[in-house]
């Protein structure tokens, strides 16, 4: 999957992403809405 993918799937992305980087809220990842600057920005926050 590529990151253009991620981008137009975010809202069913979220689901997966909550599974796997449970750290993540469900703020976050409307804030993030598909940007992958601010997706390494959030998860590199929240687990060092």
């Amino acid at each position: 999957m590529n990151w253009d993918q991620v981008e137009g799937n975010w809202k069913q992305f979220t689901g997966t992403s909550k599974e796997k980087w449970g750290k993540l809220t469900d703020d976050d990842l409307t804030a993030i809405a598909g940007q992958r600057t601010l997706l390494a920005g959030k998860l590199q926050e929240r687990y060092g």
